[in-house]
């Protein structure tokens, strides 16, 4: 077990009483809860971003936050970063109380939380994340401004009157800024030294000028505004239906302007500081060649996967799991008679066989599409054999936007937002259909949406005891290690007992995970190239050329995340196996799943301790059942 608070250990064990966990009654705030309230109020102030995509209220975000975007200044990080400084002085003086046992789960939760915080905030270059997260390059393919401001658009802004359009205009005055602003502190980390590699500086580049070249009136900016306008009208009747369209025709223009006249304009700004620095940018694909770049990486690998597992450790635990994988994958693959080469080569020949593609048509993507929603429905009606308490909230299952498909991986879950207004979503690429094969996106079903993503994180965003900094907190490491066990939970429950290619599909699902983390680490830690990478993913999966280059430059762009998937999955496999070894007979899987989830995303030390102290519980609770009997 990893070492923990000391005042965490002692009074962890009753919270472990999920029934009970985080009761709090009429009585005041302490001094604890009302200094939670203050940090989740001031984070969610720096964030209106993150304040829309939750769906909060106007008190719990500190104020007015749906015509405003997240300042992206230099001068914004810096403050971001001496934040995050502050309020791990502030948490720890709290370490010496004795809390109540809710409190102290909260505490080591926080303390995790904001450690990694204080370890990004040495950084002075890239993207800084106030609940943690590093990135090194401003300006890339993944997650800059220009990337995830036309899906925030488009998902997130809901307009129900015509202040809610007022809002988005604003907003989108904003994304000018925005968008400059990153290219300011791009060109600043440049003179430092910090630029990104040749091949991303392209992947960006292609990106940036697909936008510019796309008539303004078709840009997603005022295709989603003019959708949610049109809806807006069409709720009004008689004179006021007129009166609206004429409302709605000027803000409509209104946007176009912005569009066309600043927002492109940014656009165009950002693509000619790359090309300025194309030239001299080096094809070298780790951090180890940025400033502090071996440390940088170390740290990125302790946040993403909340352990302090170095690179060399890392890379060793996803050799180990390939090799396992490789066998699994040997018998499944001369099941179905596939028996000659290596397992990677008959993979790659299984990925280039028509009879497991969905035709390249509307037709074929609308039958990807149906069949995904039903499997995700069945799969809901087993829920409640597995879990004692399933979610609530809505799954609806769509298409990437098209104006996003060139920089999205193949699919992703968007959770909903607190309040409801805005349902999760598990979102399907469709830009090229040899990517999304029949062998594997059964398996990807499992993981974006039930029993994984979406069952894990709408649970954390309903425990609405928990304080709300906690239903709002990520850790890598435990949702994505979660969705990957949800993958093998679905094996172990027969979802593919009469679907021997859709199984080979979920060990090649769990064979990427391994791999990813050799490759990640290879990358940062040894100094693997680009190409190396790819060779080596290829020979691996067998996958599609194209999924492997995707996925390669996600790795370098965010360092050390491609690792959590493994890292948790295998925490969660062996505490589940410690639990079901001591508790033999008495081990119930749907309260170890109600054990492990009901307490909202938690780092690996966390959760070990949780499922330390649930195990006598549950033999208590056996004692007590057989005695009544």
């Amino acid at each position: 077990m990893r070492a923990l608070h000391w005042a965490f250990a002692l009074t962890f064990g009753a919270c472990l009483t999920l029934a009970s966990c985080g009761q709090r009654g009429p009585e005041p705030l302490s001094a604890f809860d009302g200094r939670v309230e203050d940090w989740t109020r001031e984070m969610l102030a720096d964030s209106p971003e993150l304040a829309s995509r939750a769906g909060v209220s106007v008190e719990q975000a500190g104020g007015a936050y749906d015509d405003r975007l997240d300042d992206r200044s230099a001068l914004a990080v810096d403050t971001r970063r001496s934040a995050a400084l502050r309020r791990l002085v502030e948490l720890r003086a709290f370490e010496n109380d004795t809390l109540p046992a809710d409190d102290a789960m909260t505490y080591a939760v926080l303390n995790a939380q904001f450690t990694a915080a204080e370890a990004g905030a040495r950084y002075t270059y890239g993207d800084f994340s106030q609940l943690g997260g590093i990135h090194p390059y401003v300006l890339n393919p993944l997650d800059s401004a220009f990337v995830t401001l036309p899906e925030f658009f488009d998902r997130t802004h809901q307009i129900s009157d015509f202040a809610d359009a007022e809002a988005y205009l604003t907003r989108l005055q904003g994304a000018v800024t925005a968008i400059d602003q990153e290219t300011d502190r791009a060109r600043q980390d440049a003179g430092n030294g910090v630029t990104p590699p040749s091949f991303i500086i392209d992947d960006t580049l292609k990106e940036l000028d697909d936008i510019i070249g796309t008539p303004p009136d078709q840009l997603v900016y005022v295709t989603s505004f003019k959708r949610k306008l049109d809806a807006l009208v069409s709720r009004q009747s008689g004179a006021a239906q007129t009166q609206a369209a004429a409302r709605s025709q000027r803000m409509l223009a209104q946007a176009l302007a912005i569009v066309r006249d600043r927002i492109v304009p940014a656009h165009q700004r950002a693509a000619a500081f790359l090309r300025s620095i194309r030239a001299g940018a080096s094809d070298d694909a780790g951090v180890w060649r940025l400033p502090q770049g071996d440390a940088y990486y170390a740290d990125a690998l302790k946040i993403e996967t909340t352990t302090s597992l170095t690179p060399a450790q890392i890379h060793t635990i996803g050799l180990q799991r390939v090799a396992e994988l490789n066998n699994e994958l040997d018998i499944a693959l001369r099941r179905v008679g596939l028996t000659e080469g290596a397992v990677g080569a008959r993979l790659a020949q299984m990925t280039a066989d028509p009879q497991y593609r969905y035709p390249d048509s509307d037709d074929g993507r609308a039958q990807l599409l149906a069949d995904i929603r039903a499997r995700v429905a069945r799969v809901t009606q087993h829920l409640p054999a597995w879990f004692a308490t399933v979610p609530r909230a809505q799954l609806d299952v769509e298409r990437v936007p098209a104006f996003a498909e060139a920089s999205s991986s193949g699919a992703y879950y968007e959770p909903g937002s607190i309040d409801g207004r805005i349902a999760g979503v598990y979102f399907v690429n469709l830009r090229n259909l040899a990517e999304m094969t029949k062998i594997d996106v059964p398996t990807q079903d499992y993981h974006e949406g039930v029993p994984g993503h979406h069952l894990q994180i709408s649970l954390t965003r309903e425990q609405t005891d928990l304080p709300l900094l906690r239903r709002l907190l990520s850790f890598d490491a435990f949702e994505e290690g979660w969705a990957l066990y949800a993958e093998s939970l679905a094996d172990e429950e027969g979802l593919y007992e009469t679907d021997p290619i859709g199984r080979i599909g979920y060990l090649r699902w769990q064979l990427w995970r391994a791999a990813r983390a050799v490759v990640d680490t290879g990358i940062h830690s040894m100094r693997w190239t680009r190409q190396q990478a790819i060779d080596y993913l290829a020979q691996t999966t067998g996958d599609a050329p194209g999924t492997i280059q995707t996925e390669v430059d996600r790795y370098v762009v965010w360092p050390g995340q491609a690792c959590a998937y493994e890292i948790g999955r295998r925490e969660i496999m062996q505490l589940r196996e410690q639990a079901r070894n001591e508790l033999g007979p008495d081990f119930d899987l749907r309260a170890f799943h109600d054990a492990v989830l009901l307490n909202g995303a938690v780092p690996l030390s966390v959760l070990d301790r949780m499922v330390a102290d649930w195990i006598p519980q549950q033999h208590s609770l056996a004692a007590r059942a057989a005695h009544h009997q």
